[in-house]
């Protein structure tokens, strides 16, 4: 009887054993895509067709491909989203939408009504998209919010910032990607 009690909790954790490898192989690998753009890799960034969260259409970066775009991945919910919103909608009106810089607020993990009333509270005009279930968080491994990342005219992420952004670091990160087209 011992030997059997033995038996199944030697399978039992060699079981646990696999179930957390296989967890922490597919969070690291998810996150690869911010870790490869933070150590100047310029990987291509993964593609996306989300719907507009506020009437019909969608936006895929593919259709924004020879311009330089801001991806914002937000929530509602999230305080330094609020932080972040004003900062991020006066460059996109005084400085990127006049370059031709592209912005996309990616919200996710959130219930679009929320989303929706977050945009008019802040303000916000530049095409906000709604992802709903998180298929393009996960893509691109966002872990908490806010994340924001700038895309090169080629498609290439050539900027991470994990947590809020600032004016300079996002105008620093614009112009890398507008010098590497």
């Amino acid at each position: 009887m011992k030997r059997l009690v033995a038996v199944v909790v030697a399978v039992l954790l060699l079981g646990l054993g696999i179930v957390l490898a296989r967890a922490v192989m597919q969070t690291s690998g998810a996150r690869a895509f911010p870790a490869e753009v933070a150590s100047g890799a310029k990987p291509p960034a993964p593609d996306f067709a989300l719907p507009l969260l506020t009437g019909d259409g969608e936006v895929t970066l593919a259709s924004l491909r020879g311009q330089v775009v801001v991806v914002n991945f937000w929530a509602s919910w999230c305080d330094p989203c609020k932080d972040e919103a004003p900062i991020l909608q006066d460059l996109w009106i005084t400085e990127a939408q006049p370059q031709g810089v592209a912005f996309v607020g990616i919200d996710t993990q959130d219930l679009s009504d929320d989303a929706r009333a977050f945009a008019v509270t802040y303000g916000l005009t530049y095409p906000l998209v709604h992802d709903d279930g998180g298929a393009a968080g996960r893509a691109w491994g966002v872990g908490a919010f806010p994340e924001t990342f700038v895309i090169d005219p080629q498609g290439r992420a050539v900027a991470w910032f994990p947590g809020e952004v600032t004016a300079d670091g996002l105008r620093d990160a614009i112009a890398t990607a507008q010098a590497s087209s």
